[in-house]
């Protein structure tokens, strides 16, 4: 007896049967239910290792940072109540330094500044100064006798030298540029910087 092959299966199948009962079999029992295809799960973003440890270090070091400053708001302690300024009467002008005697009109509105001390080959002292007008006035003939004040930080107060100016004219918001003999028993190298001398005056012209 000859058989055939299925050439699906490759079973041999008797020459009675048209077809391969094997296969038909196999295509008659039902499949098993495919299961749902699965959906796609949401892509999760991870941060790098690296950035969370900067992240949890930034956070802990501003946790230190508060207690630190919440504990010196603690322990520091009240802050003084600030006084009012005593008031000063309107356009009141401080009194300029003079020698003594009777007040010159003109001394509130007269600055001798700029002080620089030289001595010249022969050991002459002398010294340069400023001559500022704080009026608007024009002034002429103006001279003064002015001393050299050493001022020491404990307020000391000692003449080093004296000398005496004259400016011809000097405008109003004015000031002049001088040079006058100095005279001092000190050597100019022994006197005082020029921070801590003061300078004070008396108004010889115009008179008052």
């Amino acid at each position: 007896m000859f058989t055939w092959i299925c050439p699906q299966c490759g079973r041999e199948v008797p020459p009675s049967e048209p077809e391969c009962p094997y296969c038909k079999e196999t295509a008659a029992a039902p499949s098993p239910a495919a299961p749902p295809p699965e959906k796609p799960a949401g892509k999760r973003t991870r941060l790098p290792a690296w950035l969370l440890t900067v992240l949890f270090a930034a956070g802990f070091a501003a946790l230190g940072l508060a207690a630190y400053w919440g504990y010196r708001s603690v322990r520091a302690p009240a802050a003084p109540v600030a006084q009012a300024p005593k008031s000063v009467t309107a356009f009141e002008t401080p009194t300029a330094p003079e020698m003594g005697g009777k007040p010159h009109p003109l001394a509130r509105h007269i600055e001798i500044t700029g002080l620089r001390l030289s001595e010249d080959a022969k050991q002459r002292a002398s010294v340069q100064f400023l001559v500022v007008n704080h009026s608007g006035a024009d002034l002429s003939g103006l001279a003064a006798d002015v001393r050299l004040v050493a001022v020491s930080g404990k307020g000391d107060r000692q003449v080093v030298g004296t000398f005496s100016f004259k400016v011809p004219r000097l405008g109003p918001y004015e000031s002049r540029e001088l040079k006058a003999p100095l005279e001092t028993k000190l050597r100019v190298y022994e006197l005082p910087d020029w921070q801590f001398l003061r300078a004070e005056f008396q108004i010889t012209s115009p008179a008052p």
